[in-house]
Formats: structure tokens, sequence, C-alpha cells
């Protein structure tokens, strides 16, 4: 059968907190790695959740990305997430970044469904609490 790609973009203004340096994450006031890798995720996240029960939600399992360009704070980024494939709770996502220069960044994402109340209670029995 013949998977019909979706897609979902979710947007944001790049603010002061997101820069590398205010993350002490990098030396340049640009955009931050890790806050696209969240904006990208959350895209994925969102259009996953389209196919999942109640009660259920999706976890990030594998990303692969590039960070190609730089934002500055003010800018709006977008992130786009094409649903790939998915069968039997599994969700593999082609993201890309852009803003209005054009790509900031690519990566490859793979989800996976899961109970949430099941997820919750494992996390917690694993403990690692001060």
């Amino acid at each position: 059968m013949e998977f019909d790609p979706e897609t979902h973009t979710v947007s944001s203004v790049v603010t002061d907190e997101m820069l590398e340096t205010s993350l002490g994450c990098g030396d340049t006031d640009t955009y931050a790695i890790g806050m696209m890798v969240s904006l990208m995720e959350q895209a994925a996240k969102e259009l996953a959740a389209r196919y999942l029960p109640e009660g259920y939600t999706s976890v990030g399992v594998m990303l692969n990305t590039t960070h190609v360009a730089p934002t500055v704070a003010g800018g709006e980024v977008r992130a786009t997430a094409t649903l790939l494939e998915r069968s039997d709770g599994q969700f593999y996502f082609e993201i890309i970044a852009s803003d209005c220069m054009g790509t900031i960044g690519e990566a490859t994402h793979h989800r996976v469904a899961v109970s949430l109340a099941r997820f919750n209670e494992r996390a917690k029995k694993r403990g690692c609490l001060r």
C-alpha cells in the first residue's frame, strides 16, 4: 500500500533566550541547535498525535540533524515535519527547519507510540531522584 505523506508546520520567533550565548552552548548570538531540535520535535510530535488513541503519546527515539545556517533574535523560524512512514506505533519523519532566507537545518526523526500512564510509571521507577 502506498503511503501519502502528510506535513505539519510549527513556528517560533527567536528570542534572546534561544541564542547560543544565552544557553551556554556556543559563542555566537544566533539560534541554538538545541532550540531548532526542540521545534523539529514539536512538529513531528503534533503530526504523530493525529494517529494516536486516547491516553497515548509519542516519544522521540532517534534524531539525525544538521544545522546549516544562522538565525538572529527577532527572526521567525519554522519546522515542517513530513511523515514518511507509520506502522505498528512507529513514525518516521523528514523535517526541514527554515527562516526567511531558506533552510537552516534538516533532520530525519523516529518516534514511537507509548501509553502515557505506563511510560510515566516506568520513568518514576527509574528513580534518580535526589
